[in-house]
């Protein structure tokens, strides 16, 4: 039997989720896990062997379309998506997937945490079905395909004809517009992280004639920020006070420009605060780090995709 699959990203998903510098991000093209919602959830699917994928957008469609132009999945559209309910939408995603395939996994955007295990056995349902969790409903839903054109106005019912999966998998209920959803979501997949998965590391070390600042001296400013102390951020990063100095010093002599306010004395002994020049600094370097790991994620998945 052939399968597709079926992502529903019509909606507009409001205006929570934000970049690493507060811009406002599409819900479909949030960062997650190394990648994006969207492109995560494509690479599931084809590293399970469902094929097509068809697309169905609607809000920010051509920049969905741009953000998927080398992902090889089929776009549908929904151009009355803020006037349509989920059925209906659902209703036009499949009249378009009917003669591309036999039977569709429909998955919702926002549901971006089932296990490779579960869709495997959706794959190995013989009719539609439904995945559960602890008696509670989830996504993605097998749906065999009469191959007939669906009413947009007609109910869908997921329940009718097919059968409900009970699964170990709690990431099948996980919805990132639920309140604490991305956090949920987020440390669900960390949980699932095998050691025995291939996976890579991405460090980005700055340099003149010698490095200067990397993850280690990022730390150790991140610390000094929580605590207001050298002394304190060395100890939780297992270095001597010296050293964490050292850093410091060295960054600030490369840059020209200090990172801390030094406030020496006092009862307490001394304070120190990251300068609004440190600060941005910090924040560029988190943000192209943040983007060097998406961007590698998907040369990971081209080349070294198959070993997983």
């Amino acid at each position: 039997m052939k399968t597709g699959a079926l992502i529903i990203a019509s909606g507009d998903y409001g205006e929570e989720y934000r970049d690493n510098e507060g811009i406002p991000l599409f819900l479909p093209m949030y960062p997650l896990d190394g990648t994006t919602v969207i492109k995560g959830e494509i690479a599931k699917l084809r590293k399970a062997g469902v094929s097509p994928i068809v697309v169905l957008a609607g809000c920010h469609s051509e920049t969905l379309k741009l953000h998927l132009s080398h992902n090889n999945v089929i776009f549908l559209e929904d151009e009355a998506y803020r006037e349509h309910s989920f059925e209906e939408t659902l209703a036009i995603g499949l009249t378009g997937c009917a003669p591309l395939m036999e039977r569709v996994l429909v998955l919702p955007v926002e549901y971006p945490a089932c296990a490779d295990s579960t869709i495997k056995a959706l794959l190995a349902a013989e009719k539609s079905a439904v995945p559960t969790y602890d008696g509670q409903e989830g996504w993605p839903r097998s749906m065999i395909l009469s191959g007939t054109e669906m009413d947009p106005t007609e109910k869908i019912n997921f329940e009718t004809g097919s059968r409900f999966l009970p699964t170990e998998d709690p990431g099948v209920t996980y919805s990132l517009q639920e309140e604490g959803g991305v956090e949920r979501v987020t440390r669900y997949l960390k949980a699932r992280w095998n050691a025995a998965t291939l996976h890579f590391k991405t460090k980005l070390v700055i340099s003149k004639e010698e490095d200067f600042f990397g993850p280690g001296v990022y730390h150790l400013l991140q610390y000094i920020d929580e605590t207001g102390s050298i002394q304190a951020a060395a100890a939780k990063m297992n270095m001597s006070y010296s050293k964490g100095w050292k850093m410091i010093n060295k960054v600030e002599k490369e840059l020209g420009f200090r990172f801390l306010n030094r406030c020496n004395g006092g009862k307490n002994g001394g304070s120190s605060t990251i300068t609004p020049e440190g600060r941005l600094f910090m924040e560029r370097y988190h943000a192209m780090l943040e983007d060097m790991k998406r961007i590698t994620r998907g040369f990971f998945e081209v080349y070294f995709g198959e070993f997983q």
